[in-house]
């Protein structure tokens, strides 16, 4: 859950989901023990149901310690900026470059779908391309790339030719005249291509936050007012 250090005014915020990953982890170990159990017993069982045994418990271990590994710490928001924080490394916004922040939405004929994400809309890029850890930068052009398939689906089913939107430039230059080069351009031009489809440059995904989605805006709005 949330923590708060009233001498600091830091706020952390820790993932639900990696407390998830010891149940994960508890009810994997489970299935594997009973199985070898079932098997030492021989147990008139089918091999193949072994197998998917085996399997499920392997998958659950493995998605349970991918969830215990994650950081503690999911971000950290001072009066001053907010600090997302991954395995991979961290960006950081100041509150005074946040023009708004909500759940990205997309068109599903006349009705919105929430994606599970929270978004934010900055005044100025740079300083995210500026500062963000390079290996963080990778990680979301790939991770992130579904999200910008589904943005693209639903938000431009008009278009026939998608390249300009996967073929990402190595060579970014900003609104200060700076010239940017690799993974920074890259990054840069997605963030451009968020904007312009889903009206956000920045996501923080569902499975970062310490509640629903709908009450973290609320509860990140309430400290937005209160930081002073």
């Amino acid at each position: 859950m949330t923590d708060t250090s009233t001498e600091e005014r830091i706020v952390y915020v820790k993932p639900l989901t990696r407390a998830h990953g010891l149940g994960f982890n508890a009810l994997g170990l489970v299935i594997f023990a009973v199985t070898m159990f079932l098997w030492l017993i021989d147990a008139p069982i089918i091999t193949a149901a072994y197998g998917l045994l085996f399997i499920a418990s392997a998958l659950l271990i493995f998605l349970g310690s991918a969830k215990v590994f994650e950081p503690p710490v999911s971000m950290t928001i001072t009066p001053k900026e907010i600090t997302y924080l991954h395995r991979r490394g961290r960006w950081q916004i100041q509150w005074n470059n946040i023009l708004r922040f909500d759940i990205p939405r997309l068109h599903r004929g006349l009705e919105l779908e929430q994606m599970p994400y929270i978004g934010f809309r900055l005044h100025d890029i740079e300083p995210i391309i500026q500062t963000i850890t390079p290996r963080l930068a990778v990680y979301l052009l790939s991770e992130q790339r579904h999200l910008l398939v589904a943005a693209l689906r639903h938000e431009r089913p008009e278009l026939r030719e998608y390249s300009p939107y996967f073929e990402v430039p190595d060579r970014y230059q900003s609104a200060s005249g700076i010239e940017y080069r690799g993974v920074q351009a890259m990054f840069a031009v997605r963030c451009e291509h968020f904007r312009e489809l889903l009206g956000y440059d920045l996501f923080v995904p569902a499975a970062a936050l310490d509640r629903a989605p709908e009450d973290f805006i609320t509860w990140l709005q309430q400290l937005k007012n209160t930081r002073a």
